[in-house]
């Protein structure tokens, strides 16, 4: 059975290789890579399989429950 940080390394050493892997399918263009993603999104959304977390809102008021225990 292998050690926890051989695991750690032989995960790791996984995801560097689809990393290369990826970055290779798109010519290393991380323009390309954005976009595809992007477009990934858009069809997800509009697909209605999935739900999406809303993006943060720098304007939203601070939770008063924290506000309340900084005091």
């Amino acid at each position: 059975m292998e050690n926890k940080e051989t695991m750690e390394c032989s995960v790791m050493e996984e995801v560097r290789e689809m990393r290369r892997k990826i970055s290779a399918e798109f010519g290393h263009d991380l323009n390309r890579l954005v976009a595809y993603y992007q477009e990934l999104e858009n069809e997800m959304r509009e697909s209605g399989k999935y739900r999406f977390a809303a993006p943060p809102n720098d304007k939203l008021e601070p939770d008063r429950h924290f506000v309340e225990r900084r005091k």
